[in-house]
C-alpha cells in the first residue's frame, strides 16, 4: 500500500512539472512569439516587415482638404512662414476662430473672413475610384475666384479646364452643400480700375450635374 500511494506521488509531481510551458486561453494553447518578432495592430507576424515604405494617404474628407491647402488657393493672413512650418498653427486658429459650417457627411465647408483674411468655401465631390475633385471659391473685397483641383501624390493640380464644361473665370460657381448639383452664373463685373477688379454674381446661366464622375451641362 505505501509502495503504490508513493509511485502515485511521484506521477502527480511529474504531471505538474510539465503544466505552464503553454497555457490554455480559451480553449486553445497560447503561443510565445518567437525571438525577433513583432506583430502590429492589424497585421499578423511574417506579414509587411516593418522596414518597408508605407504609401502616403490620400485625403478623404474636405477638411482634410483644407488642412493640405497652399498659399496658392488659401492665403493665411496670420501665418509667420518662418516659424509654423505649413502654417499649421495658423490653420488651427482659422479653424477655431473663421468657421461657419463644417459638415464632414456632405464635404462641405464654410469659413469667414476678416480684413485682409479671405473667405473660403470648399466642396468635395468623390469619383468611382475613389478619389475626389475639389471645389475652392474664396471671396475677399476685391477679388473672388473658383477653383477645381485634384490632389495627388502631395501636389494640387488645376482641372477646371479638363473636367468643369466651359470652365472659365467670368463665371460665378454656386459650391453645394447638399447634392451634387452646381448653379452656375455669370461673374459680373461691378467695378474696375487700374489694378482691381470687384466683382458680383449675376444671372444664372446653366446647372452643372455631377454623375459617373464628371460633370454634365443643364440648361442654355
Amino acid at each position: 500500500m505505501k509502495a503504490t500511494l508513493l509511485m502515485a506521488l511521484i506521477s502527480c509531481v511529474l504531471v505538474l512539472g510539465s503544466c505552464g510551458a503553454g497555457r490554455a486561453v480559451n480553449g486553445s494553447k497560447a503561443e510565445t512569439p518567437s525571438p525577433g518578432t513583432a506583430t502590429v495592430e492589424g497585421e499578423s507576424a511574417g506579414g509587411r516587415s516593418s522596414e518597408e515604405p508605407v504609401a502616403a494617404k490620400e485625403p478623404g474628407t474636405v477638411l482634410e482638404f483644407f488642412e493640405l491647402l497652399t498659399d496658392e488657393y488659401f492665403l493665411l493672413e496670420g501665418c509667420d512662414r518662418s516659424t509654423d512650418k505649413g502654417c499649421r498653427n495658423a490653420r488651427r486658429e482659422y479653424l477655431k476662430n473663421f468657421t461657419e459650417v463644417m459638415d464632414i457627411r456632405n464635404g462641405y465647408f464654410k469659413g469667414g473672413c476678416d480684413g485682409a483674411q479671405a473667405c473660403i468655401e470648399m466642396t468635395i465631390f468623390r469619383r468611382p475610384n475613389g478619389r475626389y475633385l475639389v471645389a475652392v471659391a474664396t471671396f475677399q473685397e476685391m477679388m473672388n475666384t473658383f477653383r477645381f483641383l485634384d490632389h495627388s501624390d502631395g501636389r494640387w493640380t488645376e482641372v477646371g479646364d479638363r473636367d468643369v464644361p466651359e470652365f472659365g473665370d467670368d463665371k460665378w460657381y454656386e459650391l453645394p452643400r447638399f447634392g451634387t448639383t452646381m448653379n452656375v452664373y455669370e461673374k459680373r463685373v461691378v467695378e474696375r480700375g487700374d489694378d482691381y477688379e470687384i466683382t458680383d454674381r449675376g444671372r444664372k446661366l446653366y446647372q452643372l450635374i455631377w454623375k459617373d464622375g464628371k460633370f454634365h451641362k443643364q440648361g442654355s
